[in-house]
């Protein structure tokens, strides 16, 4: 599976401040640098990533007390979303 890029990372970590304070314990979905959504929970987040947004590799990341938290890489083509 092909993981997002260094750089998708990089920029969750230059905008992790303003996500953990207006988006604590949620998912954020990142692209080509760019926030495809923030999400309540991950498979709310897999959905939306599935159905709202082209395919390619995403990144999603914990919004969560440190910037360590877990991150989790989508690569969405052939992917069938649940109804």
């Amino acid at each position: 599976m092909k993981k997002p890029s260094i750089k998708d990372y990089e920029y969750f970590l230059d905008i992790w401040p303003e996500l953990v304070r207006d988006h604590p314990g949620k998912f954020v979905a990142i692209k080509d640098k760019e926030v495809l959504g923030i999400y309540g929970d991950y498979m709310e987040a897999a959905q939306a990533v599935y159905v709202e947004h082209e395919y390619g590799s995403v990144l999603m990341q914990n919004i969560g007390r440190g910037p360590e938290a877990l991150a989790v890489y989508l690569h969405t083509p052939g992917v069938v979303p649940s109804q």
